[in-house]
This record gives structure tokens, sequence and C-alpha cells, in this order.
């Protein structure tokens, strides 16, 4: 697999093997921080945590296929976190064959309109893979990796006045 972000919002996920492109948006991320200017006011009666909040999508030009995902953010009461919803579509179908729920982050169920239910992945079972990014030398001045290896640097020696700096 070979993965390319754009603008951080839309990335390409190449699937090698089949010569595959699918283009995906991807949701908001909400930082539930007290001092930080997206604030929800839970986070002053828990501990702060981040979500996903919002609506992608999954789009393969060459099959067809595509899935629209809902990331849900937990209400104010109740509820629970890390809630996500899908629906996958064939080519040119409005009504799509498999419904997904569950957890982003532990198990997702799938139900098919054949009538089957599986489970579609469970997260927490899967191994950790770690990711391969090729040397900063090797890397062009605007990839991710080294317009931001100074920022990098001073928020692990927790300089946070050299990292703002380092952004501008």
């Amino acid at each position: 697999f070979k993965i390319n972000f754009y603008f951080s919002l839309i990335g390409c996920v190449t699937c090698l093997d089949y010569d595959e492109h699918y283009i995906l948006t991807f949701p908001n991320v909400k930082r539930l921080y007290i001092y930080t200017y997206i604030c929800n006011c839970r986070s002053i009666l828990t501990v702060p945590w981040i979500e996903l909040g919002g609506e992608c999508s999954i789009n393969c030009s060459k099959t067809g296929y595509n899935a629209s995902i809902v990331f849900h953010t937990k209400p104010f009461y109740g509820g629970k976190k890390h809630r996500i919803t899908a629906e996958i579509f064939s080519p040119n179908d409005k009504k799509p064959f498999c419904s997904i729920e569950g957890e982003w982050n532990g198990v997702m169920y799938a139900k098919y309109t054949t009538g089957e239910n599986a489970v579609f992945i469970d997260t927490k079972k899967m191994p950790t893979i770690k990711k391969k990014v090729r040397k900063l030398e090797d890397q062009d001045d605007f990839e991710s990796r080294c317009l931001w290896k100074d920022v990098t640097y001073n928020l692990k020696i927790r300089d946070i006045d050299a990292a703002t700096a380092a952004k501008h």
C-alpha cells in the first residue's frame, strides 16, 4: 500500500496488487481540551480526549465501489465515544449492499443485504504495523516530515515557544 495526503483533508490509498486508487476524505478531529479553540464543555467535567466527528467517503474510480462513513461524536449526556456507521455501495447502486456499525477503535459489525451478519473488523486484534517513512534527506521540502521536523523536534524537547516559532 502507498498513502499520500493532500491538504490533510483528502488522501489516496493505492492497492498496488490490483492497481486500484482509493480517494478518501477525512472527518474532523475534535480536540476536547479546555484551552483549545475547539472546546467542548464536557471536557471540563471529564478527562479530555480526541474524537473524530463528521462524514467522510471512500471512492474507487476503477471499480466504482464507494463507501459513506459517519464518525459519531459522543452526546453531552450518555452515549458512547468512538462510534462509527458506514454504508458500502456497488457501482451505480443507490442502496448499500453492506451496512457497518460499531467503534472505529474496537469492533465493527457488518450487515449484508443477504441477511448475513458478521464481524467486519476487530481493531484490537489487529497487529500494530510500523509505518515506513523515507529518510528526511530523501524527502522533498514540502513533504510532511521534512516540513514539520523543527516543530516536531521542539515539541519532543518541550520547547513550546520554539515549536510555535518553527510553524511560521
